[in-house]
């Protein structure tokens, strides 16, 4: 079984609260781009999992493919078999774009089908919720306005016609530095964002932002040269997605975009014009 993994972006972020689990109440609005990693999994008989990737993700035990496994194995019960897994990583890691979190995702929603568990779209989000904040979005398959950890969902439409460039120059973040120093906010505009998105209008655009970003652009200085790049070749708003280091420019104008992408492309490690996917 072929499953397609796509990443997300965070069109804008918000920290509201930090909770006495360790986690952060956030208020987010989250959409799925069209760049993603090819997931292959097959039902194995000797009860094992066995995992190959093009790029090394440290050890086996510590990644959510794995882990994913694990909870639908015991969902399982005797209808768990072994798997051998085959990831064809895409996605740049540890960038802010969901990369671990859709490929648990898809793991789950395979060995629902693999072993005909029948689980529901809901009972999947709630496993998923135990594995990492992000994951019950990628069942969603829409895009969506997250709170609570994330795992409040509220699917909401994009009709405004935006232009991403996203660009990644290979600087690994961990989220949980981000995430303890980012001072708490509770600011943005975010329902107000979602409903001009889903009435076709730009008027909000600029009004995207990202509470991380501070401390992103604080300690990876570097990364400033990628946003700043982005607005001087015409990206109405550009931004660090989810705790970075992913950044994407939004653009209005195609040309703009193209001109954008010609001249970065050749200085960054990755470089792409994605579209949003909303269904």
């Amino acid at each position: 079984m072929i499953k397609k993994c796509f990443a997300k972006i965070n069109l804008s972020l918000d920290i509201i609260s930090k909770r006495a689990d360790g986690y952060h109440n956030i208020d987010t609005l989250m959409a799925r781009i069209n760049l993603f990693d090819k997931l292959e999994i097959e039902k194995t008989s000797d009860g094992k999992f066995t995992y190959d990737s093009n790029v090394s993700l440290g050890k086996v035990e510590d990644n959510l493919i794995f882990k994913a496994y694990e909870v639908m194995k015991n969902l399982a019960g005797e209808k768990a078999t072994g798997i051998r897994v085959k990831l064809t990583k895409n996605i740049p890691v540890a960038a802010g774009l969901a990369g671990g979190s859709t490929n648990a995702a898809e793991t789950m929603k395979a060995l629902n089908e693999l072993w005909g568990m029948g689980l529901t779209k809901n009972d999947l989000m709630e496993a998923g919720a135990k594995l990492g904040a992000d994951i019950p979005f990628f069942f969603l398959e829409r895009a969506a306005r997250a709170t609570g950890i994330g795992e409040i969902l509220d699917p909401f439409s994009i009709k405004t016609p935006l232009k991403v460039l996203l660009v990644n120059d290979g600087t690994s973040i961990a989220s949980a530095h981000v995430y303890k120093n980012t001072k708490l906010f509770g600011h943005i505009k975010t329902g107000e964002i979602a409903k001009s998105l889903s009435q076709g209008s730009w008027e909000f655009v600029e009004d995207f932002e990202n509470v991380m970003e501070d401390v992103v652009l604080r300690d990876f200085p570097h990364l400033k040269a990628i946003k700043e790049n982005l607005s001087n070749h015409g990206a109405l708003k550009a931004l660090v997605s989810g705790s970075g280091a992913s950044i994407f420019g939004i653009f209005k104008d195609e040309k703009a975009l193209d001109r954008a992408y010609e001249s970065l492309k050749t200085s960054y490690n990755f470089v792409r014009k994605v579209d949003l996917i909303d269904d």
